[in-house]
């Protein structure tokens, strides 16, 4: 079953591409604004510039993958699945691990805009690519978490998942850090709190979907 979602998801997103450019999309957008807003003290541009780049590339993520479980319920797979297969959680998995494929490129491309749009050294946009790349099975996860609760709630769902968003706040702060400290023992500190927020978003969206 891991292998059958797994297949599914990537062939999803191979269709449905011009979601995750839309959502890098927002990204530039949201960056230029803010660059906009603060453009009269370039002072405090460039120095904001990775924690800026974090917060909206997480927003955008979420807004890439707000639909994610739609077809899966509203075709009723989920429920058949849920009723009949021996191995769901296996199938949830699956596509979990193939959106975490998919968005990696997309992060990294992120990364890029960030430095280009706040104009940061390469050793920042380096960091700022670890960082994502590291945080990304979480990032991935939260998504996937909050997209679980709207297909269970419809609109509240929506207003509870936006109330979740400060679960990313730890690895966007571990992530900003290490902007400025990059070394083992804090990329170390960042994939032991990527690796725990993954398992805790990926067995709640799971237990999410088999409710509905």
């Amino acid at each position: 079953m891991f292998s059958a979602g797994l297949r599914l998801e990537l062939r999803l997103r191979l269709r449905q591409g011009l979601s995750a450019l839309g959502a890098l999309g927002f990204l530039a957008v949201a960056l230029t604004a803010v660059g906009l807003t603060l453009g009269q003290y370039p002072e405090r541009l460039r120095p904001a510039g990775p924690a800026i780049g974090w917060a909206m590339t997480v927003l955008a993520l979420v807004y890439a993958n707000a639909d994610w479980w739609l077809d899966q319920v509203q075709s009723g797979l989920n429920q058949r699945l849920r009723v009949g297969a021996r191995d769901f959680a296996g199938f949830i998995f699956g596509r979990l691990f193939a959106g975490w494929l998919a968005a990696l490129p997309w992060l990294l491309v992120a990364a890029w805009l960030i430095a280009l749009f706040y104009s940061q050294p390469v050793p920042v946009a380096l960091a700022l690519a670890a960082g994502l790349l590291i945080a990304s099975p979480a990032l991935v996860g939260l998504s996937a978490f909050i997209a679980a609760l709207r297909v269970l709630m419809g609109s509240v769902g929506v207003l509870i998942g936006a109330a979740a968003l400060p679960l990313a706040l730890p690895f966007v702060v571990v992530g900003v850090g290490l902007t400025e400290t990059l070394s083992l023992a804090a990329l170390g500190l960042s994939l032991g709190l990527s690796l725990l927020q993954t398992v805790v978003f990926a067995l709640t969206t799971r237990w999410i979907l088999s409710l509905v």
